[in-house]
């Protein structure tokens, strides 16, 4: 679906914009005549960015930042003010658009979206990837009660409530948002999707990057992203200690974040051999990374659901692989596990039924073969990118008189 007329839409988020969102969303709105306008900030998060973009058809507008790398909290800090400024600068001064669409960070930056629909007459919608403040207050950063805690929840749900729409990657979230007082009608649920162009299954024998770290003949359990303040691996290690007996099972963590460190420090303690440790892979080589596991380990600390769901499962669809999921039954991942059928659910702070399952798999390949399977067509349906693109420009669509 497509507005009556082609429009304008501003895409505001201080990361660049290499999302899924912005790779797959962006060329379908440009072959709609949709015009599409990008404020990127000009730090430095992958090289040769520029080059694709100023191919893409996106009008592009940078914002300070240049030569910084997000690097440890206070760099990312400092980038996040400094693309705010230039952001509000930027859509200030610049022509008026018609739909202004705010992602998550900076936090709270689309209050912004409040001042320009205000000043300027124009429309914004917020994508939340995360909720904030009281992301933040569970990951510790801020304090339940105080001043400041109460001044940035009110201002949260302020601008929630101006907003034309807001879109929401999971129903725990969404039960969230409404709890702030916004229309239910303006609320929309659409999770976040992995390209199943792209991310294909690949069998074990045809895997290079299987053959090439020495997995041949293993069962690979993947841990495969950002480990950061939302996520837990307390149970996951201590069952890597339990099992280091068996001698067929790999426990592998690829990315980085926060808790890389407790990682490695338990391996280090417990002289893991058990154990792999790998940086990021590139883009390019993410089927045959996701696709080297025979089963993937995604978790949500207590308490964190409802404020951020772990896109990276939708990946592991895609991939064609089961998702062993360590976190709350009311989380939107323990939800679609349980509706689809395409891994296990375990709760967090019981390393004995964590282990039991990993054993479970490991006597029956037949169990993670077939739950591969259903994932893979739930990555071709449901979490598929035409969906989520149809759902997306439905939204920002719909606004009366346009």
């Amino acid at each position: 679906m497509t507005a009556a007329r082609p429009f304008t839409v501003r895409l505001l988020n201080t990361y660049e914009p290499v999302t899924t969102f912005y790779r797959d969303l962006v060329p379908h709105w440009l072959e709609q005549g949709w015009r599409v306008e990008v404020v990127m900030s000009r730090a430095e998060y992958r090289p040769g960015r520029e080059k694709g973009w100023a191919q893409s058809g996106a009008r592009l507008r940078w914002t300070p930042g240049s030569g910084l790398r997000p690097d440890g909290r206070w760099r990312k800090r400092l980038i996040m003010l400094l693309y705010a400024l230039g952001a509000m600068v930027q859509t200030l001064l610049s022509p008026t658009v018609d739909r202004n669409l705010f992602l998550t960070q900076p936090p709270l930056f689309y209050l912004w979206g409040a001042v320009l629909r205000a000043l300027r007459g124009q429309p914004y919608f917020v994508v939340l990837m995360d909720l904030h403040p009281d992301l933040a207050v569970r990951a510790g950063l801020l304090p339940e009660s105080g001043a400041l805690t109460r001044l940035l929840r009110q201002l949260a749900a302020w601008g929630l409530r101006r907003a034309d729409g807001v879109i929401v990657i999971g129903r725990c979230m969404r039960r969230e948002v409404l709890e702030l007082g916004l229309d239910p009608q303006r609320v929309h649920f659409i999770p976040n999707w992995a390209d199943e162009e792209t991310i294909v299954p690949v069998v074990h024998t045809h895997n290079r990057f299987r053959a090439a770290q020495g997995w041949n003949g293993r069962f690979v359990v993947l841990y495969s992203g950002n480990m950061g303040a939302p996520h837990f691996f307390d149970d996951i290690l201590e069952a890597s200690r339990r099992l280091q007996a068996c001698r067929v099972l790999r426990f592998v963590f690829i990315g980085r974040g926060r808790r890389l460190k407790q990682i490695a420090r338990f391996r280090e303690i417990h002289g893991l051999q058990n154990v792999e440790l790998l940086p990021f892979q590139p883009f390019e080589r993410l089927p045959q990374s996701l696709g080297a596991a025979d089963l993937h380990f995604v978790s949500l600390r207590p308490g964190f659901e409802g404020l951020v769901v772990p896109s990276k499962a939708y990946g592991i669809l895609a991939a064609g692989r089961p998702l062993l999921y360590q976190g709350s039954e009311e989380g939107e991942l323990a939800q679609m596990i349980a509706e689809e059928h395409v891994g296990w659910v375990v709760p967090a702070g019981d390393p004995q039924a964590l282990q039991e399952v990993l054993l479970s798999y490991l006597r029956r390949p037949e169990l993670a073969a077939e739950q591969g399977r259903r994932a893979r067509r739930l990555a071709e349906s449901t979490y598929g990118k035409q969906n989520a693109i149809r759902r997306y420009t439905t939204v920002l669509s719909d606004i009366s008189g346009q």
